[in-house]
């Protein structure tokens, strides 16, 4: 009898096929068929990372990040995804939205009553799953959440007088290249953790709606950033603190190893892929550049993170965006004697 590995079987065919046919990768990015960047996130780690963004802002931003992925899903939905016609249309629809949630790894939906079960942070998946009721129902509703358990969740939705204007886009769009090949197992778990994929704008709906809020930042951590709004750095304030909480291994000992350790890092997660990496002083100092860069606050975070781990010192970070790369900066936030 053939010897069977027993991770290979634990592996979701159907589901990474259909991952390789809507999704795909470049340099770095999860590019859809429309050319929108996505993000892939471990639910554990975006749980703590909502925890260190709402401490940062120093703002409840439950119902910000509701409205953010509610007006994100609805533009995402202007391609015609629930668009059914003919016999069997409502039919169509919820085996239309069963197998979205399914694909981006988003839980269990139900339309009637408007509910979930999701590990999804629950703002994210009741601005989606609103954002699908109204483009069926072709109007607003006042939507409100009741957490039942850890992981369900039932709307309450009422009718509003308001219209539903044309959601805006938001980021770029990119070129769609390979096709994206992952090892996922059911429901969306990789080496048993559940994951899941997230449209990266709406984190840019999320920062734009942070305008005029003044976060906690103190005035050291502050200075070690660029000038910024308070709403990107928030972003990556938390993004850094997540890393340096979490578990995952950063070794760079030269340019050469940042731009590996970079790799692994970043483009799983499809926050980009540096294109060019230098040591710029004696004490750890790094620049890198991306030629396409997403979520810059996120991203930028993530590697200050990432130095910190690495070096065992606070960052001091640079960034400068020009009109064809990006480069990042990371140096001792001391002067080393």
């Amino acid at each position: 009898m053939p010897l069977i590995d027993e991770a290979d079987t634990l592996l979701d065919a159907n589901l990474m096929a259909d991952l390789s046919l809507n999704f795909s990768v470049d340099n770095g990015l999860i590019i859809d068929t429309n050319g929108k960047s996505w993000v892939r996130w471990r639910s554990d780690g975006i749980d703590s990372w909502w925890r260190f963004f709402e401490e940062t802002i120093d703002k409840p931003m439950g119902r910000r990040l509701a409205n953010a992925a509610c007006d994100e899903e609805e533009n995402l939905l202007s391609a015609g995804y629930l668009d059914k016609t003919g016999i069997f249309k409502k039919k169509k629809i919820l085996q239309a939205i069963e197998h979205r949630w399914w694909l981006h790894g988003w839980g269990r939906p139900n339309l009637k009553p408007p509910s979930f079960q999701s590990n999804v942070l629950t703002p994210i998946i009741s601005g989606i799953l609103q954002a699908q009721i109204e483009r069926i129902d072709g109007k607003r509703y006042r939507m409100r959440w009741e957490q039942k358990s850890s992981d369900s969740c039932i709307l309450s939705l009422e009718d509003s007088n308001q219209s539903i204007p044309q959601s805006n886009s938001v980021g770029k769009i990119y070129s769609t290249s390979s096709p994206y090949s992952i090892d996922v197992e059911s429901d969306w778990k990789i080496d048993g953790l559940s994951h899941h994929l997230l449209p990266a704008g709406l984190f840019i709906r999320l920062q734009e709606s942070c305008a005029g809020l003044i976060a906690n930042i103190g005035e050291d951590e502050r200075n070690s950033w660029p000038v910024l709004g308070d709403g990107f750095l928030s972003l990556a304030i938390a993004s850094k603190k997540l890393f340096i909480a979490g578990e995952e291994i950063f070794l760079a000992a030269d340019a050469d190893g940042w731009m590996e350790s970079c790799n692994t890092l970043l483009a799983p997660k499809g926050l980009s892929s540096p294109v060019e990496v230098k040591s710029i002083d004696s004490n750890g100092g790094v620049s890198m550049k991306f030629t396409e860069l997403p979520l810059p606050a996120i991203t930028t975070g993530f590697i200050a993170g990432a130095w910190v781990r690495c070096e065992g010192r606070p960052v001091k970070v640079g960034l400068e965006m020009g009109d064809d790369f990006i480069e990042i900066t990371l140096q001792s936030r001391y002067e080393i004697s």
